[in-house]
């Protein structure tokens, strides 16, 4: 029998074939089998319903929330920079009809326009896994405050400063903390509880939640 992480890695490789099937070959890195059993683990919780994330890519992200708990929806936000993430995108709806949005655009501008447009909407648990740059990091961390609440938990991907990627979330993130905006509550490396930020590492994450 396949443990979680063997089920998950399954999982990558199918949306992987799947998309080169359509002739589309993902270019960036996508989130770990550790980090995506992890996530599983989260929303396997009922409470959770509604899931915000910023970074849609190939859609492995989704596709866990989406495949695990058949009660939540999800809402992405991503620039849609490669031709694949329509493709992703597809797929997706052919397997969850009418359970996920995605929005095209800089979630700089879209994450604010789409807070302004529904007031009334608030995420159970947040992923920030889009632009790596700082600038891009920090406003994706601030403006998603505006669509969450005290209960929402917040997960942010690639804190890993020794790697180029990671800069800009790690400092993004540490800022948070340090201004009191976010108070972390667990942090993860390559699926493993850690108490610090250090490396070596391929993956890092941290687990936490807004304060109001």
């Amino acid at each position: 029998m396949l443990n979680q992480e063997e089920i998950k890695n399954k999982i990558i490789r199918k949306i992987k074939v799947c998309l080169a099937l359509r002739g589309k070959i993902v270019i960036e890195g996508c989130t770990s089998s550790e980090e995506l059993a992890y996530l599983a683990g989260l929303v396997s919780n009922g409470n959770i319903k509604l899931v915000g994330e910023v970074g849609f890519n190939a859609g492995f992200s989704s596709y866990i929330f989406l495949d695990t708990n058949p009660d939540i929806k999800v809402v992405s936000f991503d620039l849609v920079k490669y031709s694949y993430v329509k493709s992703a995108k597809k797929m997706i709806d052919k397997k969850f009809p009418g359970r996920h949005i995605l929005i095209y655009g800089d979630s700089k501008q879209t994450l604010p326009k789409f807070a302004e447009e529904n007031p009334d909407i608030h995420f159970d648990l947040v992923f920030i896994d889009g632009g790596h740059d700082y600038k891009t990091a920090k406003s994706d961390i601030i403006n998603l405050r505006r669509l969450s609440t005290k209960d929402t938990i917040v997960i942010i991907d690639d804190l890993t400063p020794w790697l180029h990627w990671g800069k800009g979330p790690t400092k993004a993130w540490s800022e948070a903390i340090q201004e009191g905006l976010i108070v972390q509550e667990k942090l993860y490396k390559d699926g493993r509880p850690v108490s610090s930020i250090e490396p070596p590492g391929k993956r890092s994450w941290a687990l936490g939640h807004y304060t109001f």
